[in-house]
């Protein structure tokens, strides 16, 4: 049962979790992923950073937050995009971004 709780932790952290959108944008978008590889470059470098590997240097704690900050904005412009792919992928209007609320 140990064993079960530290796997279940473990594909909750930032890493897993990005491994999965990896996973679920080659799976979604194919060969229309490439436009979304830049964006997705800066936000696993943003997690690397953020969540360092053990042993691994952790960041002030202002650094942290600036850092943190620039990482959920990648992580915005990233989800417009992969709308934008995904509306291509499934036939949509490749040209068009559908209009967000709130913002």
């Amino acid at each position: 049962m140990r064993d079960e709780a530290q796997r279940a932790k473990e594909l909750q952290t930032p890493r897993a979790q990005l491994g999965r959108l990896d996973q679920a944008t080659h799976a979604e978008l194919g060969a229309l992923r490439v436009g979304a590889e830049p964006l997705l470059a800066e936000v696993h470098a943003g997690v690397a950073v953020l969540f360092p590997e053990a042993g691994g240097t952790r960041l002030a704690p202002k650094e942290h937050e600036a850092r943190h900050e620039k990482l959920l904005k990648t992580m915005d412009e990233l989800e417009e995009v992969l709308e934008a792919l995904q509306l291509a992928a499934r036939g949509g209007r490749s040209g068009a971004v559908p209009a967000r609320g709130g913002g």
